[in-house]
């Protein structure tokens, strides 16, 4: 997951808007696919999980879909139990927000994007207490 997640963090720090965009859509991807997988955990909280993934997908459904690529492989070994497991997918998340901020002067609809982004990623933060 690691080398993915590099991937991702380099789309993100792109010049270009269009593998920036791209990224920021595969990021709020697994953002929601992580938020989902935990949202059962007895170790959280039930509603803020659900609600990182609502706003995971109300971001992406913003922006354009990616021309190629395809899902990241999330297995559930890959999220770390205990309050710091969700930190390495709220980090993500939070630079997509950056991402999309530095983006948003082009387009209203990449600000709003970036604004699910960052409430995905305080919701998902909190997730486990942390």
């Amino acid at each position: 997951m690691n080398t993915a997640m590099n991937a991702l963090e380099a789309a993100l720090g792109s010049a270009d808007p269009l593998t920036v965009l791209a990224g920021a859509w595969e990021a709020l991807d697994l953002g929601e696919r992580v938020a989902d997988a935990v949202t059962w955990d007895e170790a959280g909280d039930d509603l803020l999980a659900l609600t990182a993934a609502q706003e995971c997908s109300a971001a992406r459904s913003l922006l354009p879909l990616p021309e190629t690529g395809g899902p990241l492989a999330l297995e559930a070994s890959d999220i770390q139990t205990g309050p710091g497991g969700l930190e390495p997918y709220v980090a993500l998340l939070d630079r997509a927000h950056l991402a999309l901020t530095g983006l948003a002067e082009q387009d209203d609809q990449l600000g709003a994007a970036a604004d699910h982004a960052a409430a995905a990623a305080r919701s998902l933060a909190a997730v486990r207490g942390h």
